[in-house]
């Protein structure tokens, strides 16, 4: 991508909301050319202000510089796309998020669950919830999947304490998941979230939010696809983190 060498060179100055507003930058590039900041701020769900302190980040006097960098280097771009360079920024960029959490949290939630509630909002995010339960199996987890709008309603209305839900989006941001949101903090249910945009409606209200990287690439036939091996990838640590917990907790004893 046009900014990963200035994302390389300045990695440690970049927070997680400096990361997110150049994946949308990346996501919206070829309109970076005639984009405005304002509309760049309202794509990425932040400030003008944060756009500004980037660019200086990155070694830019401004936003006008950023886009006049972003110009000439597409234009020097063959336009063939990496793709497998694609993906191993993704895994990496995941795993890094990964690394800096504290797991204690989530760890303590699962052991005190009784029984795990898992929802993907979509065909794709379906299949990783079924793999979510079979991870969840072999820890001795009992989990339910939850396979669409109707079913994840009627599993708040009878969670119990200490159950956990678990919402697994792309987004994090639909129009349905305001009036989730009310009917889940109503019922005092908990719940994790797994998302790909670091500001969401979903995230916001989670006892615990995992961001994944997801790049859109385009297939030699033109179709837009996107990688959900990510997502696999945050649940596999998670249940690596969770045995290793348990574990550390049995050596105490």
């Amino acid at each position: 991508m046009i900014l990963d060498k200035l994302v390389n060179q300045y990695y440690k100055e970049l927070s997680e909301n400096d990361l997110h507003i150049i994946k949308m930058i990346h996501t919206h590039i070829s309109d970076m050319k005639k984009m405005k900041i304002q509309e760049l701020a309202s794509l990425s769900h932040t400030s003008v202000s944060s756009i500004h302190r980037l660019c200086r980040k990155l070694g830019f006097d401004g936003y006008s510089e950023l886009k006049a960098y972003i110009k000439i280097n597409k234009e020097n771009n063959d336009n063939v796309q990496d793709l497998m360079e694609i993906l191993n920024r993704d895994i990496q960029q995941t795993f890094n998020h990964l690394k800096h959490l504290d797991f204690d949290n989530l760890n303590q939630l699962i052991d005190q669950a009784p029984y795990i509630y898992i929802y993907g909002t979509g065909a794709a995010q379906v299949e990783v919830a079924s793999d979510v339960q079979r991870l969840f199996l072999a820890i001795y987890k009992k989990s339910m999947l939850l396979k669409n709008e109707l079913e994840l309603e009627r599993a708040i209305e009878q969670i119990h304490d200490n159950e956990l839900l678990i919402i697994i989006s792309l987004s994090g941001e639909t129009r349905n998941f305001e009036e989730m949101i009310r009917l889940i903090k109503t019922r005092n249910v908990k719940y994790i979230s797994v998302t790909t945009l670091r500001d969401n409606v979903l995230a916001q209200h989670a006892m615990f939010n995992l961001y994944v990287n997801t790049t859109p690439f385009t297939l030699y036939n033109g179709v837009e696809n996107s990688s959900f091996l990510p997502y696999h990838m945050v649940f596999d640590v998670i249940i690596r983190k969770y045995s290793l917990w348990k574990e550390e907790i049995k050596a105490l004893e």
